[in-house]
């Protein structure tokens, strides 16, 4: 035996591809016969195989001496009477349907241990029913395809591999998909204290620093369903959609992104005045002696003065985002200090005010963006108010040439120059405060140059340009570096993610169940499978960086599985579910996570597998 080497031009480059193989004698002539196909291996396997190629032909010669008489062959096999035998002609694929997803989803679940906690708490139902089967296909359904609760159990389950991976069993029709979702909820606090423990054997995870920020989620539902429930409300939607009803999410994290706690309030709850709550509920869970020894990283607006004295009373630390009109309180101090560099782009300054430390921060980054959209902002606006004065014959119109167009105007009412001073507005945001209006009195019915007029606010906007690009941070953690609780802050972003990703990777939103119970189902479900996929993300950082879970479910779609189907002469038929192998980019994923595929099932023949059914 030796190792045979093959070469072929193929993209670009020249492929060797290696086979073992062996001269045998065909008539008077040697040829070479291919034993195994190896395919492209490097230099260490192709040394490997030489070495175990080169133990063998020893042995064969060993044992050749050994035997005087050669062995005889081997018995052929027994003539069976009335054998059955297949029909490959006969042959069918079908059923195709996505695997690899579910799969995955099924990987991360058991990583996490979560039937360890679920089985006790979702056991069989006296009729058969398997909630803890179709609780976990709706969460697979989220994390894989979220969508209507409808789309479920009428599309979804004969498009994917669910079945073949949870059993029949996991079925849900619209009545058990909602009996599964009525008993959730009560378990929610202890499920995420289990998976917080989890999460510390595997990433070792702490609450030395947690995030804290609310969102929002609105509803398709009627607005007469206020009248009946807590928490659909209408309020400051953070999703642009102040016309429908929502509710209020408050959500813990760490700043690896898994969430530690979370809870639902009625949709006009504000900002401020929410986070004692979970201080009360975390201190319970993690804290010793009635105190967590944890940093508090929150967004500008959302503890109040009250709150964050109360946190220092009970010697809690906190980093927070405040508002730009501190600034002005703490100019004199600020600038005092000298600027010092944490990155190419971003300087900090701070001054101390009473117990705390203020942090200024300027981003040129940041600076360049906000500087673009005021310009952008008041260039619309002042396209508005050229026109108003093109129309009362203030401003000469320029045709192509540069040259002014003489037209006669029809007269603006003053009803029309509010109505599109009011659009001008609404568009502006901010950089409206920085133009001075002189509007035409109610008893002018009529524009004029007399009665309208408009100007820059230039003290506006020099204060404008000198606030663009800084932001304010405020801590009780006087001691520390700036540059440090900088790079500290910077972390709040992952709850800004982890909101997104809640909304748009696992379709959070928009939602259309009315009961209140319902409402946080739907939501605590959403949850589970982003504790799933912020496992997978966790999971990404060191060995495949660079890949977001949800491109990484995308290429697992990519693995099907198939029905294989192959009748018999006896009439039966052998069915074989084949998933198919993953393609290149699919398994350097795999390859990079460490991830090996399960074995494929093995053959089955009227719902038996082969050796059952005694074939």
């Amino acid at each position: 035996m030796f190792l045979r080497k093959t070469s072929r031009f193929k993209d670009g480059k020249v492929h060797d591809y290696w086979s073992v193989a062996e001269n045998s004698r065909a008539g008077r002539r040697v040829v070479q016969r291919q034993l195994l196909y190896l395919g492209e291996i490097d230099e260490d396997r192709q040394n490997a195989w030489l070495n175990a190629i080169s133990e063998l032909d020893e042995r064969k010669e060993v044992d050749e001496r050994d035997y005087l008489i050669p062995p005889p062959p081997p018995e052929p096999p027994r003539e069976t009477k009335n054998p059955v035998r297949i029909r490959l002609s006969q042959m069918k694929v079908e059923n195709i349907r996505e695997w690899g997803a579910c799969w995955l989803g099924l990987h991360l679940w058991d990583l996490v241990g979560l039937d360890s906690f679920w089985s006790g708490r979702l056991p069989r139902s006296s009729h058969g029913t398997d909630w803890l089967a179709i609780f976990k296909a709706i969460v697979l359904y989220r994390l894989t395809t979220p969508g209507s609760e409808w789309r479920m159990h009428r599309d979804w389950y004969d498009v994917t591999a669910v079945r073949d991976l949870l059993g029949e069993s996991s079925y849900t029709s619209k009545s058990t998909l909602y009996g599964c979702l009525d008993r959730l909820v009560a378990h929610k606090d202890a499920m995420f204290e289990f998976l917080r423990d989890r999460w510390a054997g595997l990433f070792a995870s702490n609450c030395r620093v947690i995030l804290y920020d609310l969102t929002s989620t609105y509803f398709e539902v009627d607005g007469t369903k206020a009248e009946t429930s807590e928490l659909l409300r209408h309020g400051y939607s953070r999703d642009k959609r102040g016309d429908c009803l929502q509710v209020v999410i408050a959500l813990v994290l760490t700043p690896d992104g898994l969430p530690l706690a979370y809870e639902v309030m009625p949709g006009n709850t504000s900002d401020k005045g929410t986070q004692m709550q979970f201080v009360d509920r975390l201190v319970k869970k993690y804290g010793k002696d009635g105190k967590l020894d944890s940093l508090w990283l929150m967004d500008r607006g959302v503890p109040t003065e009250a709150t964050l004295e109360k946190m220092r009373s009970l010697g809690f630390k906190y980093l927070v985002g405040s508002p730009r009109s501190t600034v002005g309180a703490l100019g004199e101090k600020l600038s005092g200090q000298e600027w010092t560099r944490v990155q190419d782009g971003i300087r900090v300054k701070y001054a101390a005010d009473g117990t705390d430390k203020y942090v200024l921060t300027h981003s040129m980054a940041r600076f360049t963006k906000e500087h673009a959209m005021r310009q952008s902002r008041m260039r619309a606006v002042m396209r508005v108010l050229h026109a108003i004065d093109v129309r009362i014959g203030r401003r000469v119109e320029l045709g192509e040439d540069g040259k002014p167009v003489r037209k006669e105007h029809k007269a603006l009412s003053r009803d029309e120059l509010i109505s599109r001073l009011a659009v001008a507005r609404s568009k502006a945001g901010r950089a409206w405060r920085l133009f001075k209006i002189r509007k035409p009195k109610p008893t002018d019915t009529t524009v004029t140059q007399e009665n309208f007029s408009w100007s820059f606010d230039l003290e506006g906007i020099r204060e404008a340009r000198r606030n663009e690009g800084t932001y304010l941070l405020r801590t009780n953690m006087t001691e520390a570096d700036p540059a440090v609780l900088w790079k500290q802050y910077m972390i709040q972003g992952e709850i800004e993610q982890s909101f997104k990703e809640v909304k748009n990777d696992l379709g959070l939103r928009p939602v259309y169940h009315q009961l209140d119970s319902r409402i946080e189902a739907h939501i605590f479900v959403s949850y589970v499978a982003y504790c799933l996929q912020a496992t997978l993300k966790n999971l990404t950082r060191s060995k495949a960086s660079g890949l977001t879970p949800r491109q990484i479910f995308d290429k697992m779609k990519k693995i099907y599985m198939v029905d294989v189907k192959i009748p018999t002469t006896d009439g039966r038929e052998i069915v074989m579910q084949r998933y198919g192998e993953p393609k290149d980019d699919v398994a350097l994923v795999l390859s990079q996570l460490g991830l090996r595929l399960p074995p494929q099932p093995p053959p089955k023949i009227d719902g038996k597998t082969i050796e059952e059914a005694q074939l």
